[in-house]
């Protein structure tokens, strides 16, 4: 047999071998697989934030354990007109680089008037108002960064994060500001809880104004 024609042979085995090795790879380990569009989108809502059922939760937990530790509103006002850094540091909360700093406050008052949506409330025997509530829409992250329990660390990302404040939000609205609403009447004396944030240009305010997370008539 000429050397060109074994060289041939062993060419036309070694293509039938590589043939045979590419095919069973195929087959057993396939290049891609397909995966159904709807499998992927279930996968991701799975994988979604559910802010309803974090701040359900914190409601009931956490939140609660910063109802028990709030600085009481005299006691603060007080400080801010003497030591207002004194009062930010020992009483206060500011989420990173923020140009506020939040507080969870409590006490009782009250009511000298309710016009326009805002409760105001007296903390003394006079008609001096030292603590507002407004019971309109609420913005901001007064309850979030003010009951000091709750960290950006915490979550994946700012959205969540943000999300949890609005739903905090909604939940006031929802079940705590109807019940200032409805026992705002001029007289009445008010036991409340909530957060208040001051900006950094405010350092010494003389009213508080309060975003409540408990409401109970006295």
């Amino acid at each position: 047999m000429s050397d060109t024609k074994l060289a041939f042979i062993l060419r036309f085995k070694a293509w039938i071998v590589a043939g045979i090795i590419i095919l069973l790879v195929v087959n057993f380990m396939p290049l891609f697989s397909i995966v159904p569009l709807h499998a992927t989108q279930q996968k991701n809502l799975v994988a979604q934030f559910d802010a309803k059922s974090y701040v359900a939760r914190f409601w009931q937990e956490d939140l609660q354990e910063a109802v028990k530790t709030a600085v009481d509103a005299t006691v603060l006002l007080d400080l801010m007109q003497t030591k207002p850094a004194d009062a930010a540091k020992r009483y206060g909360h500011r989420l990173g680089l923020s140009s506020s700093v939040t507080y969870f406050v409590k006490g009782q008052g009250t009511v000298v008037f309710f016009e326009d949506g805002i409760v105001g409330l007296s903390l003394h025997d006079n008609d001096l108002v030292m603590v507002e509530i407004d019971t309109g829409p609420i913005f901001g992250n007064a309850v979030r960064d003010g009951s000091g329990v709750l960290s950006i660390s915490d979550f994946a990302n700012t959205q969540d994060f943000n999300a949890v404040s609005a739903e905090i939000n909604l939940q006031v609205e929802q079940e705590v500001l109807p019940l200032a609403v409805n026992n705002g009447k001029v007289g009445s004396l008010l036991y409340f809880v909530g957060a208040v944030e001051v900006n950094d240009f405010e350092t010494t305010p003389t009213v508080l104004s309060l975003v409540p997370v408990v409401i109970e008539a006295l």
